[in-house]
């Protein structure tokens, strides 16, 4: 409170000072970092939409303080930012912008507890609460490792799928270019070998062998020419087995011709132009993304397939509370060949699904995607836990609440596996309410209640973090 009231003092002395003198803008003498304890201050630096000697308009520095303010929050790696003005020459038209953090929490440690199926409720309705389908093990996850926001990620993981990864991504070789690299395996004794009716079917052998193995191992460069655009190069290698009982029989088609075995290479470029507003979860702005991946270099000719997919979107703040926002993606495959099981994915993985289909899967060679909501900003509160926090990290604890309504389009195309998957080659929309939960600019909880063109309904959980 006391530092607000501080920035609205100085701001509106230095607007009486500058119009005094005819002046609307200042010259960025230097910028200062304080509080800051392991991130390095050209971290931060690169979030700005500014430096030293740069030219603000006092009209714009409202706006533009907030912006970089929700900019550096999207980091994960600060609970709090702030941007204030200070030591400005009336007569050289300059100022200082003094930036205010508190650092995040950047070590955690977990213990895995998870479902093994694509998300709760298809664990809950579809494979009746089978605690055989969960995962346990240990996991790290470091998101400052050196100060230069480098993550890493060590995984241990037994239960249904047996899994072992690293990775790491080091952003700043230099002021734009990064590199980053992983290595990843697993194995699992049963098999999603094909979809009916939109649904994946299972196969586990009383013997309880090994049915799939995959391997995966990749490096890559990241290029960051500015604060809102971002270029990933990376080459991959891919190993995936399966038992030869499953190809001799019921999964023929799993990597095609009844093979057991898929190795490619893969090439991949993403690029993404981000211009929202706190990218967790967006307040406004926007983005365009875009990405070319080249599966199969002629090394093995087990695969060959060559994909672009592209979206872009978009945020609108309606006053103080509404935000009404839009996102639109699509995939083709440019290689008209048959893809196999294996590598067929479309919609219901991830992010890609349209809301009130979580208990189904409709993939396909091409798909396209719609999601809008507009939410509305219930509740907003930074709560102090005092003495009832031991990290000192987490106790001011920002905290909000949203309400959204939401509708969604799909469509997927897919000449191939159709037989009984009715979702396919046709128009998909879902809608409903949802309540979401922000807590410490990282971590969300949604809650959503979902409808579907099949008269379905349900309830639906989701959370994530920002890293």
């Amino acid at each position: 409170m006391c530092k607000s009231v501080l920035f609205l003092f100085s701001f509106i002395l230095l607007v009486v000072n500058v119009s005094a003198q005819s002046v609307d803008y200042f010259i960025v003498s230097d910028i200062i970092i304080e509080e800051n304890k392991r991130t390095k201050p050209g971290v931060l630096f690169n979030e700005l939409d500014f430096q030293k000697g740069d030219t603000i308009y006092i009209s714009e520095f409202a706006l533009r303080k907030k912006e970089n303010e929700k900019r550096l929050l999207g980091t994960a790696l600060f609970t709090a930012a702030e941007l204030n003005i200070k030591n400005w020459d009336t007569d050289k038209g300059t100022a200082d912008v003094i930036i205010t953090v508190r650092e995040n929490w950047y070590i955690y440690p977990g213990i895995i507890f998870e479902l093994a199926d694509r998300n709760f409720n298809v664990w809950w309705t579809e494979q009746n609460k089978d605690f055989d389908r969960v995962n346990y093990g240990v996991s790290v996850d470091h998101i400052n490792v050196t100060g230069r926001k480098d993550k890493l990620k060590l995984k241990v993981q037994h239960g249904y799928t047996r899994k072992y990864e690293l990775k790491y991504n080091f952003p700043y070789i230099s002021r734009t270019w990064g590199a980053f690299g992983e290595i990843f395996f697993a194995n699992q004794k049963e098999i999603g070998y094909t979809t009916i009716n939109n649904k994946t079917l299972f196969e586990k052998l009383g013997d309880e062998r090994i049915l799939l193995k995959r391997f995966r191992t990749g490096l890559g460069a990241n290029y960051r020419p500015d604060v809102y655009n971002f270029h990933d190069f990376k080459l991959e290698y891919h190993h995936n087995q399966i038992d030869e009982s499953i190809a001799a029989d019921i999964g023929k088609d799993y990597f095609l011709d009844g093979a057991t075995d898929l190795r490619y290479f893969a090439l991949k470029y993403d690029f993404v132009h981000d211009k929202r507003v706190f990218n967790l979860y967006p307040e406004g702005g926007f983005m365009f993304f875009g990405n070319i991946t080249k599966e199969g270099l002629g090394i093995f000719n087990d695969f060959n397939n060559l994909s672009v997919s592209t979206g872009i979107e978009k945020y609108f703040e309606l006053g103080d509370r509404w935000i009404w926002g839009g996102r639109v993606k699509a995939k083709a495959n440019l290689i008209r060949s048959t893809v196999a099981f294996a590598n067929n994915t479309g919609l219901g993985y991830g992010n890609d699904l349209v809301r009130g289909y979580e208990l189904y899967v409709v993939d396909g060679t091409d798909w396209a995607l719609s999601k809008t909501s507009l939410r509305f900003r219930l509740y907003q509160s930074n709560i102090n836990w005092g003495k009832y926090m031991l990290i000192p990290q987490f106790k001011q604890m920002n905290f909000r609440i949203f309400l959204r309504a939401n509708i969604d389009f799909g469509y997927v195309n897919e000449p191939t596996y159709i037989q009984t998957n009715t979702l396919n080659n046709r128009f998909l929309v879902g809608y409903g309410p949802a309540v979401d939960m922000l807590l410490y600019h990282t971590f969300i909880m949604s809650f959503e209640y979902s409808f579907n063109h099949l008269g379905e309904g349900g309830l639906f959980l989701n959370s994530s973090f920002n890293f």
